[in-house]
């Protein structure tokens, strides 16, 4: 199948498009070359499907342009690029991903929470950047950067949880104390002093 005939099909039919796309892990080379194509299509439902694509790469090949794409001016684009860059995160430049994802905490709030469940796939290698984030003056960043590390639910992230407990946003001091139940079900309580 050529790219144009992939292409009507997934305007057409979304479902059997994302339905075929197991059938082109067998050709890498040209899949990578459909999302360079794609990712410069004036069409953003053309460049969102360029980040799903970029997902069924066998290698990192698609994570550079998935940066691209998280700068695009279309939010949709944007929330694809996040949702693949989660999708299946890679250890090797997981710290540089996560400091692009926690940018997108600003986004538009549907954009951002693509990008929060995003980092809490990174696990550990998110926690910097969700620990500054809860320093963010925008309450938004500090809500998503506080959901994100109560399911990362790391020790270390202990100190930043137990700050959070006094932001002002209910949000935050909600997940904080999720947070702190994930790492200490029943003892985190005792430490309130």
């Amino acid at each position: 199948m050529d790219l144009r005939a992939w292409r009507r099909r997934w305007q057409e039919d979304p479902q059997g498009a994302e339905a075929q796309l197991s059938t082109l892990r067998e050709g890498p080379e040209v899949l990578a070359a459909w999302v360079e194509d794609l990712l410069r299509d004036p069409d953003p439902e053309a460049r969102a499907w360029a980040c799903r694509l970029s997902v069924e790469l066998p290698d990192a090949r698609g994570e550079e342009a998935l940066l691209r794409a998280l700068e695009d001016p279309e939010p949709e684009v944007r929330a694809a690029a996040a949702w693949a860059l989660g999708a299946r995160p890679r250890e090797a430049e997981a710290p540089r991903i996560a400091q692009a994802l926690c940018a997108r905490l600003q986004d538009l709030p549907w954009v951002a929470w693509v990008a929060a469940e995003a980092l809490a796939r990174y696990g550990e290698a998110a926690l910097d950047p969700l620990i500054e984030g809860l320093r963010h003056p925008n309450p938004q960043v500090r809500i998503l950067a506080a959901r994100a590390l109560a399911r990362i639910a790391s020790p270390r992230s202990l100190p930043a949880l137990m700050a959070a407990r006094e932001d002002p946003s209910l949000l935050v001091r909600h997940f904080a104390e999720v947070g702190l139940d994930r790492l200490f079900p029943t003892q985190w309580v005792w430490m309130t002093g």
